[in-house]
């Protein structure tokens, strides 16, 4: 079962992506409650929880990131976590979906995201290079990609910039 995060959901949301990114230590858990802390970046009705018999078993969260020189902004999905044990389920596929929906609904012609192209490509993601918005600096242009979800709107141009929680 997908859900929206709720408030409630914050004590296992960081374990979700501490067990879920193990290799790198407690980042992505950092990572996923600073942002839930910063209200001028953290989105409460784009964030989503999976649920399996009453436990939180992965999380997904958009927040915004800034275009360089310019006053737009970008929502950014990450991070993107699932328990190991209840990964290959369709968790993390139905976290992206749910994601790209409530985006839409939210108004907002696009997405990024930076991640594995072979994986995010069957959820409509490509090279966000193609379309004018540039991956932030050490990041690889194949790696940093756009879900185009409103095709007739003015999609933002420029170097996308990381919001503070992700630079550290």
């Amino acid at each position: 079962m997908i859900r929206l995060a709720g408030e409630e959901d914050w004590q296992a949301i960081p374990e979700v992506h501490r067990a879920a990114f193990a290799r790198s230590g407690d980042e992505v858990a950092r990572l996923a409650a600073e942002l839930h802390e910063r209200g001028d970046l953290y989105v409460p009705e784009l964030s989503f929880v999976a649920e399996e018999d009453g436990r939180v078993v992965g999380h997904v969260m958009n927040t915004w990131s800034e275009i360089e020189a310019s006053d737009a902004r970008v929502l950014q999905l990450s991070p993107l976590g699932v328990l190991p044990e209840h990964q290959r389920r369709g968790h993390g596929s139905a976290l992206v979906r749910a994601s790209l929906e409530a985006v839409r609904v939210y108004g907002e012609p696009v997405v990024v995201l930076e991640g594995d192209p072979a994986y995010y490509g069957r959820f409509g993601f490509v090279r966000a290079d193609e379309f004018g918005l540039l991956p932030p600096p050490g990041t690889p242009n194949a790696g940093f990609q756009v879900a185009i979800l409103e095709p007739d709107a003015q999609l933002p141009q420029g170097r996308v910039v990381y919001s503070e929680p992700f630079r550290h």
